[in-house]
């Protein structure tokens, strides 16, 4: 479901991308450089029972110069389907050499080959892909430049139509000129190195350690700058600075989608701009739309349409295309308070479509 609001007497169209999902999931400890054995893995942590079926992790190279073709360059996709999420709520996908090892291996849950990620400046991708024609587009572009254009900071992955991007980081061994995609945020380096592996602090629902990341042995000697890896199991408390990435973790309510299509600047002086809070989840029906910036006192109604568009309209831009529907019914037209911004709860099972249409799980 793309949103946009369209605010009369206001220079403005704002763009905001949601999906409703079954339910939350997002990566919680990412480790992608260790000594020895290849000892490589993701940690997703989501809703106990849920499949992981059209999810996937995208790893695109982020190194000017990279092993498998320059920074923008697809390298990996891993298909996590076909399993499900244990009732503790973790799926683990790691390397044959992280299954092997005695300390952790019997909690990863799907097992590929060796060298699983780049052991290099990377932006990480966990995102479901459901529409048959998204999948054929990204398996079309392994080892490809998959920038929007030259020189880029966006992909394919946020921008094609039936991909849901439910969390991006980015890990950095600190070159010059290394790029990171899609607003990723960026964790590193490690003093002069590339970090083993990143961690939220305690798991869900906090954000990761920017400051303090995950040791780069597995031999047993606990290193006090560091923490142990914990694949499958909650990850240590450490006190560290931290920083956010776009996933919501599953059960919490939060800042939901993703901006495009910016808006013109209006009568206001600003640019408007629409947020969303709640659960990333269908069945929850919790979802509530802010637009802020507009002129004090206007009137404003948002729209919502299945396609993305960026089109000129009087002096303003539609940031939708195909069908497009208005939350116009009874109390849905809105005046901006002073501070020009007004806020309305969405009834997700009613989302007017010539007969009130629900949101289901995947749309």
């Amino acid at each position: 479901m793309k949103l946009n609001s369209l605010l009369p007497l206001a220079a403005a169209g704002s763009g905001l991308l949601l999906s409703a999902t079954a339910s939350a999931q997002v990566m919680t400890e990412l480790r992608i450089s260790t000594s020895g054995a290849d000892e490589e893995y993701a940690e997703i942590q989501g809703t106990p029972g849920d499949t992981t079926d059209g999810m996937f992790i995208l790893n695109v190279e982020s190194d000017e110069t990279g092993s498998g073709g320059g920074a923008g360059t697809l390298d990996r996709i891993h298909d996590l389907g076909g399993n499900n999420f244990g009732m503790d709520g973790f799926f683990v996908v790691g390397s044959v050499e992280s299954q092997m090892n005695a300390s952790f291996g019997s909690e990863i849950d799907l097992t590929l080959g060796s060298n699983m990620f780049e052991n290099s400046s990377g932006t990480f991708y966990l995102v479901r892909i459901t529409d048959a024609n998204a999948l054929a587009t990204i398996n079309a572009s392994l080892n490809m430049d998959i920038r929007t254009a030259m020189g880029a900071s966006t992909t394919i992955i946020t921008t094609t139509a039936g991909i849901e991007v439910l969390d991006i980081v980015g890990i950095w061994d600190g070159d010059a000129n290394d790029e990171f995609f899609d607003g990723a945020p960026v964790f590193g380096p490690d003093g002069p190195f590339l970090p083993s592996g990143i961690f939220r602090p305690g798991g869900c629902p906090n954000d990761w350690c920017s400051d303090v990341f995950l040791n780069f042995s597995t031999d047993g000697v606990t290193d006090p700058g560091f923490e142990d890896p914990t694949p499958g199991a909650v990850n240590g408390v450490q006190a560290c600075m931290t920083l956010a990435s776009i996933g919501t973790c599953p059960g919490t309510t939060g800042s939901l989608g993703t901006p495009y299509c910016p808006a013109t600047v209006n009568s206001s002086g600003a640019a408007a701009s629409i947020t969303a809070e709640g659960q990333s989840s269908a069945a929850a029906n919790d979802l509530t739309l802010t637009a802020s910036d507009m002129p004090a006192f206007q009137f404003g109604i948002f729209l919502t349409s299945e396609t993305q568009g960026m089109a000129p309209v009087a002096s303003g831009t539609l940031c939708l295309g195909g069908t497009v529907v208005r939350f116009q019914g009874p109390g849905q037209i809105l005046q901006a308070n002073a501070s020009g911004e007004f806020s309305l709860p969405i009834d997700t099972t009613a989302i007017p479509a010539g007969v009130p249409t629900p949101i289901q799980a995947g749309d």
